[in-house]
């Protein structure tokens, strides 16, 4: 059993920190690729194991939007039980828009 001050925002980690050796290549995943659509990031702000501040830098780092989720679970598309999520997910599924730069929903 995981003690949940382990997932806290101030307290989480990167598991690659432990790994033996040194990156061999840049960040290839943030490279402009022509045709993608914008990438849709979805992020709940009390998610227990992954920190809503990554959600955000996730976004940024890809160039996307981000729809943020207030609530204090992990998981929100589907099984979070939030129409508005399941909306705006399946939106974006069916035709890549993203939603607007403040788009907000709740679980």
């Amino acid at each position: 059993m995981f003690d949940i001050d382990v997932f806290t925002a101030g307290n989480y980690h990167s598991e690659c920190e432990a790994w033996p050796a040194p990156p061999t290549r840049d960040e290839p995943w943030l490279a402009d690729v022509e045709g993608l659509p914008e990438t849709l990031v979805v992020s709940v702000t009390g998610d227990p194991a992954t920190p809503h501040e990554g959600g955000i830098a996730m976004a940024r780092a890809l160039g996307g939007s981000l729809l943020t989720v207030d609530g204090k679970q992990h998981g929100a598309y589907i099984l979070g039980g939030s129409k508005c999520v399941d909306d705006v997910v399946s939106e974006y599924l069916c035709d890549p828009e993203t939603p607007p730069a403040d788009a907000r929903c709740s679980l």
